[in-house]
């Protein structure tokens, strides 16, 4: 599992980015990356897994 933060180009708000694997080989998707206060698109991310946005408790 991959963590990180990033800031959205829309708001500006800056927001968590988790990036779960499910471990199987190829089958590699298009996962969009949406802020979780705005719902602005915010990129991809080529996964077998999953993409989740949480927001950051300020």
């Amino acid at each position: 599992m991959e963590e990180y933060e990033m800031t959205c180009s829309e708001c500006g708000r800056r927001f968590r980015v988790q990036v779960t694997t499910m471990n199987v080989p190829g089958g590699k998707e298009r996962e969009e990356i949406y802020c979780p206060y705005c719902n602005a698109y915010n990129g991809y991310r080529m996964t077998s897994g999953f993409v989740y946005t949480f927001k950051i408790d300020e």
